[in-house]
Parts: structure tokens; C-alpha cells; sequence
């Protein structure tokens, strides 16, 4: 667990929401709240305690106190929006194609949770984007030969950049690591190298990494210098679980968040 505050104030709970919901974490919050979903149809539901979940796929959930079925979801969220509306805080939800939001007003908060989730029997089968990013930082040379780590997840105004490594000859280069590229993601490549040019001088490289990518998105990349390397998925679970051999289990380890 990342971090778990219960009973934030409306600030604190919008600065730890904000920090990480974009970002590859499984975002936990409960509260009193309504929800009203406008896209395809319209919905509302009235002032009730719910467990909103964003998950790492980007997938929201809102769940009531019973049944298994949510409330309201998006399959996907292509962004979000947080702010302070007198005593409530709002959380809105967009996804653009269908266009649809999703409107969760808190009047109250119980607690919010952040976690980064890895599910080991999942990953036999399709692997997530955060064990590709783990197997890059182990085995750079998964990109390619000579690449050096510089940090994870750095943080520029465009947001935060999966993996900033330096190639062989010290060119500068941007991680991006997506499951499912599309055009967006090649546009938010293209922000990062925009804000590290700023930054440092010299050749920027930047490098898209997935499993697959359509040909209109491979010329997207092409169209801007920008660059794709395939990552098979198995090669990547195969890696991350011969690490994870030497790690130790969750019995090992006494709980370590704070409240």
C-alpha cells in the first residue's frame, strides 16, 4: 500500500487523489456522495455511501454497500478532474469516445487509499503496463543495448514519465510504455520529449514500448522521429517472475502505511 488516510479534510483528500489517479495506481475512496452520469443516457444517484474505485487499467467503479455489480462505471477513463465546490469535493470521470462523464460529488470522506497492484495469476496470461516498467528498470537492454535507468516515473508538467533512461551514446531518452498504444499515447510522448527538451540540451530520443501497435499508430510515431520497440509479454512475466523468486511474501513483512 502506497498510502491510507482516513477521514481527510476536502484538501488533503484532493492533493493525494490529484497526486496519483492519473498515474498506474489503483485509487481507493469512500464517502457520502451522489453520482450523475450523463453520455449515452442519463443517470443520477441520490446522497449515499459509496466506494469509488479507480483501478490501474483505468477503469472506475462505483460500488454501494451491497451486491457485486457497481452502481456506475467507465470501462476506461481518458481524464480526470478534481476540485473543491464549497464543502463537497468533486471527482469528475470523462471518457471522449462514446462521450460520456461521470460526476461524483463527496460531501464527506471516510477514507481514501492508494495502492500499486500486481496480480501474479493475471499476469500469465496478459501482463500489466507496471511489470513491463519493473522489467525495463531491471533489464534495460529489453529497449536496448546500453540503455541506462536514470529514474522512474519522473515528473515533468506533462505529467509523469514511465521510465527516463540514456542510450549508449548519452542521448537522452523518453520511456513511454503502454499495453494498448494509440494516438494519445503518441501525443503524450511527444509532451514529455517537448518539457525535457526544455530542460536538458543535446538529442532527445523517445520511445514507445508495448506488446503490439496498429500500423496508423506505428506512423503516427514515424511521423514525429519518435520510435517503437515490441516487448513480448512473455519475455517480460518471465523476467519478473524470476525476480520475484528472491522477494520476500506478505507474511514477511509487518504492515507499513499510515493513517
Amino acid at each position: 500500500m502506497k498510502e491510507l488516510v482516513k477521514e481527510p479534510d476536502l484538501e488533503e483528500a484532493e492533493k493525494l487523489v490529484d497526486e496519483y489517479i492519473r498515474r498506474d495506481y489503483t485509487v481507493q475512496i469512500i464517502g457520502l456522495c451522489t453520482v450523475n452520469y450523463q453520455g449515452r443516457a442519463k443517470s443520477k444517484l441520490d446522497r449515499g455511501e459509496r466506494l469509488v474505485l479507480s483501478k490501474q487499467d483505468s477503469a472506475l467503479l462505483v460500488h454501494g454497500p451491497e451486491n457485486y455489480q457497481p452502481k456506475n462505471w467507465q470501462p476506461e477513463v481518458d481524464s480526470y478532474s478534481l476540485e473543491i465546490k464549497g464543502e463537497n469535493l468533486v471527482l469528475e470521470a470523462r471518457r471522449s469516445n462514446p462521450e460520456e462523464t461521470v460526476s461524483i460529488e463527496f460531501e464527506s470522506l471516510d477514507m481514501v487509499a492508494v495502492y500499486q497492484m500486481v496480480d501474479r495469476s493475471e499476469l500469465k496470461v496478459r501482463g500489466h503496463e507496471v511489470d513491463i516498467h519493473e522489467s525495463l528498470e531491471e533489464e534495460p537492454s529489453i529497449v536496448e543495448e546500453g540503455m541506462t535507468v536514470l529514474e522512474r516515473e519522473k515528473e515533468t508538467p506533462a505529467g509523469f514519465i514511465d521510465v527516463f533512461m540514456k542510450d549508449s551514446e548519452d542521448v537522452w531518452t523518453v520511456i513511454e510504455v503502454k499495453r494498448n498504444p494509440d494516438h494519445n499515447s503518441v501525443l503524450q510522448l511527444q509532451r514529455y520529449i517537448d518539457e525535457i527538451e526544455k530542460q536538458y540540451s543535446g538529442e532527445i530520443r523517445g520511445i514507445l514500448v508495448a506488446p503490439k501497435i496498429s500500423e496508423k499508430v506505428l506512423k503516427y510515431l514515424e511521423e514525429r522521429d519518435l520510435e517503437f520497440v515490441e516487448v513480448e509479454m512473455e519475455d517480460v512475466i518471465s523476467s519478473y517472475e524470476s525476480m520475484d523468486r528472491g522477494q520476500k511474501g506478505l507474511s514477511d513483512f509487518e504492515p507499513d502505511y499510515e493513517t
